[in-house]
């Protein structure tokens, strides 16, 4: 019981962790109501680099293999049956 409630636990802050982590590193740097020296200016620019290096990293092949809840769970077909738009009661898709 004890090793249960440890792993919950730990699940438990691992996610929390993994929540509020996102938050910090998805954020704009703040900008300055006004810039008052160059270094200010330097700092801030490069802050905002690192900033949208990060946001606007192509991910490449992430949702190639990603199947929506939908057809995962309905398995939907990949071609519609347009049968019912005939009026031929014998009609049969042929696929």
């Amino acid at each position: 019981m004890q090793k249960l409630v440890i792993a919950l636990v730990l699940v438990a802050a691992v996610m929390m962790v993994e929540v509020t982590g996102q938050d910090s590193m998805l954020a704009p740097p703040d900008r300055p109501s006004e810039f008052r020296s160059p270094d200010e200016l330097r700092r801030y620019l490069k802050a905002l680099n690192e900033y949208y290096a990060i946001v606007g990293r192509p991910r490449f092949g992430r949702s190639v293999n990603k199947r929506s809840a939908d057809n995962f769970l309905f398995k939907t077909a990949k071609k519609l049956d347009y049968g019912f738009l005939y009026d031929d009661e014998d009609w049969i898709p042929q696929y």
